[in-house]
């Protein structure tokens, strides 16, 4: 079982610490293997960090190539190892030109939620590196932004979109700052509650494709009452049908807590995932 799995965090490793994999010190050697790479292309998506793979499975159903990558779906697929940052950098590489790559890295030890394990501050960007898991969360993310960097020199056509909660820390960290800068990437906000999620979520997009402002949404006082309604009415029919109600977050006396549900609730709605798409096509055909 993979580090964090059992304690339902999102930030996971199949070895142990000190075997993992930090990709920037291999910079040299990662860019000689980039350079030298002569495999077939062929994907349009690699839906990365992705369980569900929901837009793997929606560029599939538009008859294109797609792939994804988590490491809940194969231990294979774990970016904290050797084999496994490079299956990834194979599936980048892989890509056709102008292909989409939705990224959204492990936020569980990022957001504000969970501020009490992480103590991430504006004067302490990496958290309480005494913990394991917040050591794992900043490789994972250090990881992801050599990956990013790669394939800013290599596949620079992609279409990228960096998802994360609003709360989280993540897009201030230096190796944040490092791709959204090299790939010039926009700040896009959005509420996937609107879109159907059982939470209003509010959620950053880092993107380079102009047209994701289509799927920018306000939650203003009257979206946040309609949601609300939604999801009492949601409840109540569960309730009444004797199905099991997910419990995203619990309240105690020391605050709010994540629930046993919250994991889930990283999956994208369905009608969040098509707009996504509908961006990338009018993108691609240059409908911007």
């Amino acid at each position: 079982v993979a580090f964090g799995a059992k304690r339902g965090l999102d930030a996971s490793s199949t070895l142990p610490e000190h075997q993992w994999y930090s990709a920037s010190h291999d910079w040299i050697h990662l860019t000689q293997y980039c350079r030298t790479w002569s495999g077939e292309r062929q994907y349009m998506c690699v839906d990365t960090f992705s369980h569900s793979r929901k837009f793997e499975r929606a560029f599939q159903k538009l008859g294109f190539a797609a792939t994804s990558f988590d490491v809940k779906n194969s231990d294979d697929q774990d970016i904290t190892s050797p084999s496994g940052f490079r299956l990834l950098l194979d599936m980048i590489l892989q890509t056709l030109d102008g292909a989409f790559l939705p990224v959204a890295p492990p936020c569980s030890l990022y957001v504000g939620i969970s501020q009490g394990t992480h103590k991430r501050s504006a004067v302490d960007l990496l958290g309480d590196i005494s913990l394991k898991c917040v050591r794992l969360s900043n490789l994972i993310l250090a990881n992801t932004a050599t990956l990013l960097m790669l394939a800013f020199w290599w596949r620079p056509t992609l279409r990228i979109m960096v998802e994360q909660p609003m709360t989280s820390w993540l897009f201030k960290q230096e190796a944040s700052k490092d791709f959204i800068n090299i790939w010039d990437l926009k700040r896009y906000l959005t509420h996937l509650g609107i879109f159907g999620h059982d939470l209003l979520k509010s959620t950053h997009l880092y993107s380079n494709m102009a047209t994701l402002s289509a799927v920018v949404r306000k939650a203003t006082k009257a979206v946040r009452a309609k949601h609300r309604n939604r999801m009492e009415r949601k409840i109540e029919r569960a309730k009444a049908q004797g199905k099991y109600v997910k419990v995203y977050y619990v309240k105690n006396d020391k605050g709010f807590h994540g629930g046993p549900d919250l994991a889930s609730s990283a999956s994208y709605p369905a009608k969040f995932v098509s707009a996504v798409v509908m961006c990338w096509q009018n993108q691609h055909e240059g409908k911007e």
